[in-house]
């Protein structure tokens, strides 16, 4: 009895020990955790360094360069200028009114000019300038308009009259601006000529803006004859006439004054000058008229001619025949 009773005992102190060892298990999901040991272990877990992202590995965003600076000043404000163009025949100049755009940093003044170079919309006008040529710089010295011009100007093709209505217009631009006279340059230097029929040497004077007819002004009455001086509207070559000739038309002349002759082809039968409404550069109407004697049945010619400004020889001939009934 006492030995059954000693092996129960040992039975129990056996399941004791294995029941406190079993309570000692860290394992066990219901072991005991202290206070704020829970969120630390959490805390370890979100930061554990092999489960972070690799940030080679991330996405790259493209950068937008455009923001990498300031907006530049776009604002275009549109102005308008005068330019002066000739007509087809280059016999005269005429005005007209042009819309240019004009950025922040530009100069008003240069860009009229390289307008001018650009040509008229105008069909009955024309450019006197290649489209090659460019407008260097324009400067204010002393009052007077610097244009300088590239090298490209020299090789232009335009005559006496084409030089000269290229200095005119060039300074008649340049006028609006506030400049009275206006200094040709080639490459920034002072030539004596462009292309050797001018000198340009010294500043070009402007002229009156009011002695230039605007385009929409412009004669529409038919030119039945013309040189650089005269531009005849009747009459007509070899139109038959009687008691009297009549002429009319436009001339551009030193002092406002021509002359003429009216001959058969072996005497002169008449003679003498009038006196047109205006005077060289600008173009004056005038009116003669001669009267015929009772000779019928012959040609004659009317003779229109001015004296040079120079040395008072006989210049700008302009022959008008007719036939007398």
């Amino acid at each position: 009895m006492k030995k059954k009773l000693t092996l129960m005992m040992m039975s129990m102190l056996g399941c004791l020990v294995i029941l406190s060892a079993c309570a000692q298990d860290p394992t066990d999901s219901d072991a005991t955790i202290e206070p704020g040991q829970e969120e630390q272990n959490e805390q370890v877990e979100q930061e554990d360094p092999t489960e972070q992202e690799d940030p080679t590995e991330q996405d790259e965003q493209p950068v937008d360069e455009t923001n990498l600076s300031p907006t530049p000043d776009v604002t275009v404000e549109t102005h308008q200028v005068v330019l002066y163009f000739s007509d087809n025949d280059l016999m005269e100049t005429y005005r007209i009114e042009k819309d240019v755009d004009v950025r922040k940093g530009d100069q008003l003044a240069k860009l009229a000019l390289e307008a001018w170079v650009n040509g008229p919309d105008h069909e009955e006008l024309t450019g006197l300038v290649d489209s090659e040529v460019i407008i260097e710089y324009v400067e204010e010295v002393d009052g007077i308009a610097h244009v300088s011009f590239s090298k490209e100007i020299q090789e232009s093709s335009l005559g006496s009259t084409g030089e000269l209505m290229f200095a005119e217009q060039v300074a008649m631009i340049m006028k609006q601006f506030g400049f009275d006279r206006t200094q040709l340059l080639v490459e920034g230097r002072v030539v004596e000529t462009l292309l050797g029929h001018l000198y340009i040497g010294d500043p070009i004077e402007a002229n009156d803006p009011e002695s230039y007819l605007w385009i929409d002004e412009k004669d529409s009455r038919e030119i039945v004859l013309q040189n650089v001086a005269f531009r005849i509207y009747e009459p007509a070559p070899d139109t038959e006439v009687k008691d009297r000739i009549v002429v009319r038309g436009l001339a551009r002349v030193y002092e406002a004054t021509i002359l003429y002759e009216f001959e058969d082809g072996h005497y002169i039968l008449d003679e003498g000058f009038t006196t047109a409404t205006e005077g060289a550069p600008g173009w004056g109407e005038f009116e003669i008229i001669i009267d015929l004697d009772d000779k019928t049945d012959y040609s004659g010619r009317v003779i229109l001619f001015e004296e040079s400004a120079k040395d008072g020889s006989r210049i700008n001939e302009l022959k008008i025949p007719v036939n007398v009934e």
